[in-house]
């Protein structure tokens, strides 16, 4: 796990740690992605016949638009495409995520890596202390997650500059105990879903080994979730005496 180029969250340069992680090296800083966002700016402004239009790339907290994003991986090659397109390439990436190399996640002021490194998936988000390991069924569930909390998830195409890791990891690929390793957090959105992406993960892998049907374990997981919500609440109504009780079953 070494191997893989990985930078924690400093202030708000989400954007640099996620391109950096999916091109596995420093090819970014927050002064280069600047340096894209006024360029755009510049020419937008040119095409608009407007001098006084505000910054729409970046702001003064530092956050960067998909545009730069975009620009940045296009100066390498590299082409960033919306998953949720309606093309046959988006639909194709939908029906097996794990036949892409990476993807782009955004939300709010917050975007996130996640890469295939040899034969295995790794969500390099700057928020977590380390890259975690994603089994392959697990990577369509997080994918849907991330969609559903109003992510905008991109998927990246061309040749990825070569790395370490990669190479490394193609011959010696991390153990699935990994996943069972307690796994510390920098805070933030990421921390609040800890405990349920790692029993996901745990269980995605069991999925890969015995084909168990991705319906199947949500079905579980929203049933153990009714459960212990029913629990709870038997304890609260507990605490408030029999009237409680009556209640909070009603």
């Amino acid at each position: 796990m070494e191997k893989i180029y990985h930078e924690q969250q400093v202030d708000r340069f989400c954007a640099q740690h996620c391109l950096n992680g999916l091109l596995q090296g420093p090819y970014f800083t927050v002064e280069s992605l600047a340096e894209i966002a006024h360029n755009l700016d510049d020419k937008e402004r040119r095409a608009r016949n407007s001098s006084q239009m505000d910054c729409l790339n970046t702001d003064e907290s530092g956050n960067f638009s998909v545009q730069v994003i975009a620009m940045a991986l296009q100066n390498l090659g590299l082409e960033l495409v919306p998953y949720m397109r309606k093309s046959e390439e988006a639909e194709a990436a939908r029906a097996d995520p794990t036949s892409q190399r990476a993807f782009i996640c955004h939300f709010d002021m917050h975007w996130l890596a996640i890469r295939r490194l040899g034969c295995q998936w790794f969500d390099l988000n700057s928020l977590h202390a380390r890259p975690r390991l994603i089994s392959n069924t697990y990577l369509s569930i997080y994918l849907a997650q991330l969609n559903s909390e109003g992510y905008s998830i991109y998927f990246v195409t061309g040749h990825l500059p070569e790395c370490e890791a990669d190479q490394y990891l193609m011959l010696y690929p991390v153990s699935e105990t990994y996943l069972t390793q307690p796994s510390p957090s920098s805070g933030g959105r990421g921390s609040e879903r800890d405990a349920d992406l790692q029993k996901a993960l745990v269980l995605s892998l069991a999925d890969d080994a015995n084909d168990i049907s991705l319906q199947s374990v949500l079905a579980d997981s929203k049933r153990e979730a009714e459960e212990l919500e029913m629990q709870k609440a038997l304890r609260i109504s507990m605490q408030g005496g029999t009237r409680g009780l009556i209640l909070t079953i009603i």
